[in-house]
């Protein structure tokens, strides 16, 4: 007779073979249909969710929803930064790291503004709010630009931008969700030590873990590891994200960091052969796509009906302030005064459009909505509506942008950082 854990780990192996089966059957339908993949992944999620069908059920307080959610975006959050060229975004730097950081703020803010005042939910509940959209979708900003020869530094800016903000926002999640928790008082100097705690510890672990990483699969003799470069690269992320929580840092910064370091070898006088990069670069982009369409299927099954009805009009309204208010603001705060870039207004006006949420706002709100339950509904709602409209709207309309403003070079291929993140 078997035993309520071999009971238990049937019923999750029977879960996951559902929707790796369905969510593979769903991105050729998206393909078909010429809509974003992730679209279809969380309407599947609906239908399979306990609401509709109830072939999946994965509780937000068991241990595996969390294990889904925080080890699926370390893996994507991992391969943004291996896909990350230093030298594509030497021009651009200055901008990038605006947008990544005082504009992620502002848009943060003006949604939280919005949605406080939309929703009647406190200040700091909607600016939660704020924080889990902030970031871009580089899931889905990358394959638009593999098809699209938009100028190199337009494209370096949003693609480079897309894989900072997953970390930044992140931190700044994780920053609001800690002044929220009750009995936390956080006084000023330690607000300051807290941001000052999760970045600069990030940076560091994620330095050293990378460095060494890329050390064991070099390809000279100090190379140890190279037949085993997949599995470094999943050790990787793995001690990348434990050892920074461990030490009170932000694992994802620390992911980010060890990916970028992995991704740009050659900055370090260390050379990966392009069988181990090939291998590197295949199999953790392989895993992240697995763990999207995890991350959507689960944000889909967990959507409630019910909230979603009570809010679907406020959450289109937050959603219009996000695209029309938020987005403009920030790249008006953050990339006109970047002269080395040399903007011109058409490449500004698609900077305004180009900028879609998806992955990473979906793992941070099923984190969040694990945390906080009571709010949970209202937030997967919310965000579910963001999601699906940015993708929608947004990514279906930027080739179409891209041409209509004349942001199209001659070249038959996009810019290096999107063959880069191609192989």
């Amino acid at each position: 007779m078997d035993s309520p854990q071999m009971l238990q780990a049937q019923d999750v192996l029977r879960t996951l073979l559902l929707l790796f089966g369905l969510g593979t059957l769903g991105g050729k339908l998206a393909e078909r249909l010429r809509v974003p993949d992730v679209v279809v992944y969380v309407l599947l999620g609906m239908l399979l969710g306990p609401q509709v069908l109830g072939l999946v059920r994965v509780d937000p307080q068991s241990v595996v929803y969390p294990v889904i959610l925080i080890g699926g975006a370390a893996f994507i959050i991992y391969h943004g930064g291996m896909v990350t060229e230093l030298t594509g975004i030497g021009r651009v730097w200055r901008s990038v790291t605006a947008l990544s950081t005082v504009g992620l703020v502002a848009t943060a803010l003006v949604v939280g503004v919005g949605g406080a005042l939309v929703l009647h939910l406190p200040f700091m509940d909607a600016f939660l709010l704020g924080a889990i959209v902030a970031s871009t979708d580089p899931a889905a900003l990358v394959p638009i630009f593999q098809r699209l020869p938009v100028r190199p530094h337009v494209a370096h800016t949003v693609i480079s931008e897309s894989a900072f903000t997953d970390a930044t926002g992140a931190i700044l999640t994780t920053i609001v969700l800690g002044l929220l928790t009750p009995g936390e008082a956080v006084s000023g100097a330690g607000l300051v030590w807290m941001c000052v705690r999760l970045v600069a510890g990030g940076l560091f672990v994620g330095a050293v873990v990378g460095w060494l990483t890329a050390f064991l699969i070099s390809e000279n003799d100090r190379g140890l590891l190279r037949e085993y470069t997949p599995m470094v690269t999943v050790l990787s992320v793995l001690s990348a994200y434990t050892a920074a929580e461990w030490l009170g840092a932000s694992g994802f910064m620390a992911v980010f960091v060890a990916g970028i370091m992995v991704g740009n070898a050659m900055h370090l006088r260390l050379t990966i052969l392009p069988r181990q990069a090939l291998a590197a670069h295949g199999f953790v982009e392989a895993i992240g796509l697995k763990a999207r369409m995890l991350i959507f299927l689960l944000l889909g099954a967990q959507v409630d009906f019910g909230a979603l009805a009570d809010h679907i009009g406020p959450a289109l309204a937050i959603t219009a302030i996000f695209i029309v208010m938020a987005r403009p603001l920030t790249v008006l705060i953050s990339v006109p005064w970047d002269k080395r870039a040399g903007w011109r207004w058409r490449e500004v006006a698609f900077l305004f459009w180009t900028r879609e949420t998806g992955v990473i706002a979906a793992a941070l709100t099923g984190i969040v909505s694990a945390s906080r339950p009571d709010e949970g509904a209202l937030l997967s709602a919310v965000v579910f509506v963001i999601i699906l409209v940015t993708l929608l709207l947004q990514a279906s309309t930027t080739p179409w942008l891209a041409r209509r403003l004349g942001l199209l070079t001659h070249s038959t291929h996009g810019p290096a950082i999107t063959r880069e993140a191609a192989r």
